[in-house]
C-alpha cells in the first residue's frame, strides 16, 4: 500500500470489514465532504476481495466519480477496472468501478461473480440502483452492500438508515434502505482537526432574491415556470447581488469564486456581470471536452469566477476556491451541504471560505444557523393521524400511522381492527391490521454491531418452504433463502427461460422481413432472409434448388408477409425452420412439445 490512511479513515473501514464479515443487511458509512470516501471505498474493496476471493463492485452515479475513485484504487498497488459506456468496459480485474446506468445491462449475468457492493453517493438511492441489487442477489444471495455518503438523507424521506451508529432506532426515517449507520465523521470534526478550511458565513449585502412563490412538482423539484418567475429577468437585482459577491471576494483577495445559479437563462443573466475574460459558465448543455478545459482553467487558476447550473455539486473539488455564492433554493439540505463542500478543501494559504446565501437556504434548512446540521423532517407518504401500539410479542410501544377508517371501526392496543361484535375483524383469513407498520421497531443490542430486531409482523409474506415470516417486499426468505416470487413473476420467468432456450421449438410473431439476393461460395443463388421477432432475429438462407417452396414465395411474391415463424436452433448450430403463418404451425409445434 503506497498511501497512509487518516485515524478515522482506517477505524471506518475497520468498522465496515467487521460488519461486512458478519451481515448481510445494508449498511451506511456517513463521511463528510473531504474526508476521503475514495480511499475509504478502495481500501474497503482491497479488503473484502482479499476475504471473498470474489469481484467487488463500486458503483457510482457518473463516470467522473468513476474516474476519480478508480485512481485512488490504484494507490493500492493493485489493479482495476472500469465498466462505463464512456470510458469504457472491462471486467478483467477483481474489483470494478461502474456507473450505474451502463452496469444495470449486465447486473443479472455478473451477480455470481461478485461478493460486495460499494455504493459512492448512496444518498442517491435509486429504482434503478435497487434493481442491479435485486438482479445481482439473483446470483449471489450473499452479497454485501455498503453505501457511502455525506448526506445519509433525501428530501421528503428523511434518514436513508433505520438504526444508528449507537444502536437507536432512526426518527424521520421513511421505509429507508440501509439497516444501519457504522460510522459518521463530521464536517465540524474534520474543520476541528485540520483536515477542511474553516467556514464563515457572509454578511449579504445586497438584496435577496424573493423565493416564497416556488412551487414544487410531484418530484420534489421545483418548477421551470416558478424558478423562471423568480430568479429570471431579475436584471438589476442579479447585476447588484454579482456586484456584492465580488467586493467580498476582492476584500479577503479571494483565488476562486463559485456561483450556483438557479437556470440556465438565470446563469447567462449572472454571466453578464462577471468580467468575460476572467468567468466562465457551465451548465448540462457544456460538451464534455468544453467542461474540461473550463476546470482545467479553473484549477490553475486562469479564471477567477465559475459559474454553473446544476453540475459541480458532487464529484468535483477546487481546494483553491474559497468564496461559495449560493444565488438559487435548493430543494433539500443534502444538496446544499454539497455545494458548500465543493470550497472546504485545503490549500496553501486559504484560511477560510466564506459562504454567500442570497436565496434564503439557512433560514430554511439550518434555523439554528449550523450549516453542518440540518434540520431534517421526513413528510413524504406520512398521514397526519398518528396512534401508539403495543407489540403482542416484546411489549414495545409503536408509533404508527393508521390506515384509513371510514366504518369508524374501533382497534385493539396491538393494533387490530375490530368488527363490530369486538372480535378481531379479518381480510383475506388474517387479522387486519388499523395501520401501515408491517413490522414492530424494536432493536435490541446483543454486542459491538451485533443487533436483534422483534420478529413480531403485523403483515408478512410467509416462505412456502420453511414458514419464516419476511417482510412484503422480501426476494428470497432471509432464514432459508428461498427465492419468493409472486405467480406473475414465475410464469414471466418461465416463459423468458423458454425463449432463451433455442433447442425447443419456438413461434413468434414476425415484426419484419429483410430480403437479399447472394451466392453461395460454389456461386450458387440464394437467397437471404432475416426475420425481426420481439425476442431474436432469426437468419435464415435459401438456394433455389432447397426448400423450393420459400425461395419462391420471397423472391417472386412481393405480397407474401407472413406473420408467425416457427423454428428451432438445431444440433449442427444452424436455425432450423419449420413454416410460416399456416396452421400446420400449431400441430407441428404441439407434437414438437410432447417429445
Amino acid at each position: 500500500m503506497t498511501y497512509k490512511l487518516r485515524p478515522y479513515q482506517q477505524e471506518s473501514v475497520d468498522v465496515a470489514v467487521q460488519y461486512l464479515r458478519r451481515n448481510n443487511s445494508p449498511a451506511l458509512l456517513e463521511l463528510a465532504t473531504g474526508a476521503g470516501k475514495s480511499l475509504i471505498c478502495a481500501e474497503i474493496a482491497r479488503i473484502m476481495h482479499d476475504i471473498s476471493k470474489k469481484k467487488v463492485l463500486c458503483l457510482c452515479p457518473t463516470a467522473e466519480l468513476v474516474e476519480q475513485n478508480y485512481e485512488k484504487y490504484l494507490l493500492t498497488g493493485n489493479e482495476a477496472s472500469i465498466y462505463s459506456a464512456s470510458i469504457g468496459k472491462s471486467l478483467r480485474h477483481n474489483v470494478v468501478f461502474a456507473t450505474e446506468g451502463t452496469w444495470k445491462n449486465v447486473a443479472k449475468e455478473q451477480g455470481q461473480y461478485f461478493s460486495v457492493i460499494i455504493l459512492d453517493e448512496a444518498h442517491r438511492i435509486t429504482p434503478t440502483i435497487k434493481r442491479i441489487i435485486a438482479d445481482m442477489l439473483d446470483g449471489n444471495p450473499n452479497i454485501r452492500v455498503v453505501g457511502m455518503t455525506a448526506t445519509p438523507y433525501r428530501l421528503g424521506t428523511g434518514y436513508i438508515y433505520e438504526i444508528d451508529e449507537k444502536d437507536s432506532l432512526v426518527d424521520e426515517a421513511i421505509e429507508p434502505y440501509f439497516k444501519k449507520l457504522l460510522y459518521r465523521v463530521t464536517t465540524q470534526e474534520l474543520i476541528e482537526h485540520g483536515y477542511l478550511t474553516p467556514v464563515q458565513i457572509g454578511k449579504i449585502g445586497a438584496e435577496q432574491y424573493d423565493t416564497s412563490n416556488l412551487q414544487v412538482s410531484r418530484t420534489g423539484q421545483f418548477t421551470q415556470e416558478s424558478l423562471d418567475e423568480a430568479f429570471v429577468g431579475q436584471g438589476r437585482k442579479t447585476a447588484e447581488i454579482v456586484a456584492d459577491v465580488i467586493n467580498q471576494a476582492n476584500a479577503m483577495q479571494a483565488r476562486g469564486v463559485m456561483f450556483f445559479a438557479a437556470t440556465v437563462d438565470h446563469a447567462r443573466e449572472v454571466m453578464a456581470s462577471l468580467p468575460a475574460y476572467n468567468s466562465a459558465l457551465v451548465t448540462g448543455e457544456t460538451s464534455k471536452s468544453e467542461r474540461q478545459q473550463i476546470i482545467k482553467h479553473s484549477k490553475s487558476q486562469k479564471i477567477k469566477y465559475l459559474c454553473n447550473v446544476s453540475v459541480l455539486t458532487t464529484g468535483f473539488d477546487a481546494p483553491h476556491c474559497d468564496v461559495c455564492a449560493v444565488l438559487r433554493r435548493t430543494e433539500s439540505p443534502s444538496l446544499l451541504q454539497q455545494i458548500i463542500g465543493r470550497v472546504l478543501r485545503l490549500f496553501e494559504g486559504k484560511k477560510f471560505a466564506l459562504y454567500l446565501d442570497y436565496a434564503g437556504n439557512i433560514e430554511t434548512f439550518f434555523p439554528d444557523g449550523d450549516i453542518f446540521n440540518p434540520k431534517i423532517v421526513a413528510t413524504k407518504s406520512k398521514e397526519s393521524l398518528k396512534s401508539s401500539i403495543q407489540c403482542p410479542e416484546c411489549n414495545n410501544t409503536n408509533e404508527v400511522t393508521l390506515r384509513p377508517n371510514p366504518e369508524g371501526l374501533d382497534w385493539n392496543q396491538f393494533g387490530y381492527f375490530l368488527d363490530l361484535t369486538g372480535d378481531v375483524a379479518e381480510f383475506d383469513g388474517k387479522p387486519f391490521p388499523a395501520h401501515f407498520t408491517r413490522r414492530c421497531s424494536h432493536v435490541e443490542a446483543k454486542g459491538k454491531n451485533i443487533f436483534e430486531r422483534c420478529n413480531y409482523y403485523w403483515s408478512c409474506k410467509e416462505c412456502p418452504e420453511c414458514s419464516h415470516k419476511n417482510d412484503l417486499t422480501a426476494r428470497r426468505c432471509e432464514s432459508c433463502g428461498h427465492e419468493m416470487i409472486n405467480p406473475n413473476d414465475k410464469l414471466i420467468a418461465e416463459f423468458t427461460a423458454f425463449k432463451k432456450d433455442l433447442s425447443q421449438v419456438q413461434t413468434d410473431d414476425i415484426t419484419f422481413i429483410r430480403r437479399k439476393e447472394t451466392k453461395s461460395k460454389s456461386g450458387q443463388n440464394m437467397l437471404a432472409l432475416s426475420f425481426g421477432t420481439e425476442f431474436r432475429i432469426v437468419q435464415a438462407f435459401f438456394s433455389n434448388k432447397m426448400q423450393r417452396k420459400f425461395y419462391d414465395l420471397f423472391l417472386n411474391d412481393a405480397n407474401y408477409s407472413p406473420k408467425t415463424i416457427t423454428y428451432k436452433k438445431s444440433s449442427s448450430g444452424y436455425m432450423h425452420i419449420y413454416d410460416f403463418n399456416r396452421e400446420s404451425d400449431k400441430a407441428r409445434l404441439e407434437r414438437e412439445l410432447r417429445k
